[in-house]
């Protein structure tokens, strides 16, 4: 994210030396060994700072102490974090002392971003760093620390402006003394500075690998000084949100009323029916939805009764309600069937540390065909007590194919343990025509893989295929991580399927709990991850290491062939990611030209929402139109009209054009509650013909449809062999 010009890290140049003038006239030379930040600044450069411009107090004089560790005595990073709005130049820095050390030199340093919670920084690495002679500066007045080479930041982030102290007659830097707010922090925005005690790494400190961090709530005077590069008007992002929709934070997209456009639904409950002109309608009362009285954390579309037209599973991430299951009536609305269909999710051994709990939280579920039996069954992934951190079981309900549900679960091969799960993403990863099922789980627990054998049981094997996590030890318990969020897709284009597990890590857990990572199919349905060991704030595959990513979603955007990835970020200043995919597994981060400002997001998922052939964004709250002109695409519905679910969900969809090709599933859920559009969408890049379309159906059935077909259309690929063209030509 961030490269330094000309010089590596940490490199500073030494003042010139002294050229003779004449044999009577000699400049003298400066022997000092300090004075690498001297000299001065261009013109015409932008500063940054948070300060009212009063220097009042240091740290010296207050008495702090924290885990009673004096704060003046202590070695301690005095940092001011700056948020870079676009891609710049820095050139250098400005800091006002209160207090002066004996020593000859003062040093001070600019940092990366560590986690983006906007006081940590990546300590073991600086982007710069350099010193002043003690004498040729003066406490209470402005010091400038000019870069030697001026750092370029590609990509708009944090960083950080540093000074640390060893010892009590350390240089201390000066703040103001205008209090923000009350001083707590809450908010990501109302702390600029912050306090690090690095030497606190033990447990009985709160902090592991990066010691101690506190937001202060005085600003340090500190300004910094840098040239924009790079500024991008709102208007001509990739990305444009809409203004008449703003759903929460779970979304599902399903075209429930057949008129050819995708409709979504999202926690509350909230319906909207696409207008197809780029709006959206509410109507929740219309579809009978409000009357029903339902708590809805979020839903997942699917025919369960395979009559053409959308069902929905609204789930309930609650103590005390259900799952409830909308049956459609086929004239956009719906009639309510729960208890008629057997479903129920009632646990009676966990009642939340007294609070009375009848039923189990749901964070997510998922449609799948298990047994291949042509009927849509369910999984519902239950999380936990925020009490007593005591979890929940999972709940799997098959169906007998007559609209009822039975429960199953160890008989199956489901595990019995609870885990806290967050969601649940069935995949084909072998692709042996049976569905299998990977489930995220959270509170550092392992993920779970359960890898479908093709006779209506499941083994567990999540661990063995690298899909669980990494496990690391610390003491006598093994964590793993907090998988909020996973999204299936073939990242490097060999024709298997690649994962990305999204899992909040915090700093001070940075070197036991899994980061996001991204994980590439062996092509035997084994997987490893190259996104590494993080040994950076940038890993291998090139994502940058957020402390609270959350839910990545899959699409090609630009319609190159190759996917790209989103990932969200929860808590208040943390923004959302958005990476190119380069087709080899890795991606380039580009969030600034993609235009995607939501912060504190959770929930996302892609579909065409304006039928121009380009994947749109529905994220927390807001809702993106893709304006990118791109490649070719192809968007493909598949129909099981012959002995599959009719809405073709689990299938596997290869596209062929010469020796290039494109895998696709339909997914009847992602790992967080939420549901990309059941049309898959393939960007085809210069490619402007197809050879042949394959769909292999749940059950390991497989149809192939002959071509050549052209892009840039929409087609109805038919269990029964037939193939048409059209926005709107029906399940």
């Amino acid at each position: 994210m961030i490269t330094l010009l000309l010089l590596a890290c940490g490199d500073t140049v030494s003042p010139p030396s002294a050229t003779r003038l004449d044999t009577a006239d000699t400049a003298p030379v400066d022997t000092r060994d300090c004075g690498s930040a001297a000299g001065g600044l261009p013109d015409g450069l932008t500063e940054l700072s948070w300060d009212d411009g009063v220097g009042g107090a240091t740290i010296i004089d207050q008495g702090w102490s924290v885990y009673d560790i004096a704060l003046d005595a202590t070695v301690l990073n005095e940092s001011v974090r700056f948020e870079l709005e676009h891609p710049a130049i820095i050139h250098g820095f400005a800091v006002q002392y209160g207090q002066l050390p004996a020593t000859e030199s003062v040093v001070a340093g600019l940092f990366d971003d560590f986690g983006y919670n906007g006081f940590d920084f990546w300590a073991a690495s600086p982007l710069w760093q350099g010193d002043h002679c003690v004498e040729d500066i003066a406490a209470g007045e402005w010091v400038e620390f000019v870069l030697d080479e001026p750092v370029a930041v590609d990509h708009p982030g944090l960083v950080y402006v540093v000074n640390q102290r060893t010892d009590t007659d350390s240089a201390a830097l000066q703040f103001d003394l205008s209090y923000n707010g009350d001083g707590t922090c809450p908010d990501f925005d109302e702390c600029h500075s912050a306090l690090n005690l690095p030497e606190l790494t033990g447990n009985s400190y709160g902090g592991y690998y990066n010691g101690v961090s506190l937001g202060f709530g005085y600003d340090y005077m500190v300004r910094l000084y840098v040239a924009y590069t790079d500024d991008v008007q709102p208007a001509e992002t990739v990305f444009q949100r809409l203004d008449d929709i703003a759903p929460s934070s779970r979304q599902a997209w399903g075209d429930f009323d057949g008129d050819g456009y995708e409709d979504l639904f999202t926690n509350g409950p909230v319906l909207y029916r696409n207008g197809g002109d780029g709006t959206f309608t509410d109507v929740t009362d219309e579809a009978g939805i409000t009357a029903m009285g339902l708590t809805a954390s979020g839903g997942v579309w699917g025919d369960y009764d395979n009559d053409g037209h959308l069902d929905l599973l609204v789930f309930a991430e609650s103590g005390s309600a259900g799952e409830s299951l909308l049956h459609s009536l086929g004239d956009g609305t719906f009639e309510e069937v729960t208890a008629v269909a057997g479903l129920s999710d009632v646990q009676e051994d966990n009642d939340c540390d007294g609070a009375g709990y009848t039923t189990s939280p749901t964070a997510g579920a998922a449609w799948v065909d298990l047994n291949a039996d042509g009927f849509l069954d369910l999984y519902l992934s239950n999380f936990l007590c925020w009490s007593d951190y005591t979890a929940f079981r999972d709940t799997v309900f098959l169906s007998n194919g007559d609209g009822t549900f039975t429960a199953r679960a160890a008989e199956d091969g489901f595990s019995a343990t609870a885990y806290a799960g967050r969601g649940a993403s069935p995949i084909d990863h072998d692709r042996d025509g049976d569905v299998d099922l990977l489930v995220n789980n959270y509170v550092l627990h392992r993920n779970l893989f359960y890898d479908n054998l093709g006779d209506g049981l499941v083994a567990e094997s999540g661990s063995d295929k690298g899909l669980a996590g990494q496990g690391v030890s610390v003491g006598v318990q093994v964590y793993f991580g907090h998988t909020i969020g996973t999204a299936w897709g073939d990242l490097d284009g060999d024709g298997d399927f690649d994962v990305v597990q999204a899992n909040l890590a915090h700093p001070r857990f940075y070197d036991f709990s899994d980061k996001t990572q991204v994980l590439l199919n062996d092509g035997t349905g084994s997987f490893s991850d190259i996104q590494g060991d993080w040994a950076s704030p940038e890993g291998a595959a090139g994502l940058r290491y957020q402390e609270t990513h959350s839910v990545p979603t899959l699409g090609d955007f630009d319609a190159d062939g190759h996917l790209d990835l989103v990932i969200s970020a929860v808590y208040d200043g943390r923004p959302t990611d958005f990476y190119w995919g380069l087709g080899d597994g890795t991606f380039s981060l580009d969030a600034y030209h993609a235009g995607i400002t939501r912060d504190n997001g959770w929930g996302m998922a892609a579909a065409d929402l304006d039928n121009d052939g380009d994947l749109d964004l529905a994220a927390t709250g807001e809702v993106y139109e893709n304006t990118m002109t791109g490649g070719h695409w192809l968007q493909l519905a598949v129909v099981g009209d012959d002995g599959s679910n009719r809405a073709g969900i689990g299938a596997t969809i290869e596209v062929t054009a010469g020796a290039r090709t494109w895998l696709r599933h339909i997914g009847g859920g992602t790992g967080q509650g939420c549901q990309d559009s059941l049309i898959a969408h393939v960007g085809l890049g210069a490619v402007s013909e197809v050879d042949t379309i394959s769909v292999v159906y749940p059950g390991g059935r497989t149809v192939t449809h002959d071509g050549p077909h052209d892009a840039d259309q929409r087609l109805w690929l038919y269990e029964s062999g037939s193939t048409a063209s059209g926005w709107s030509v029906g399940r």
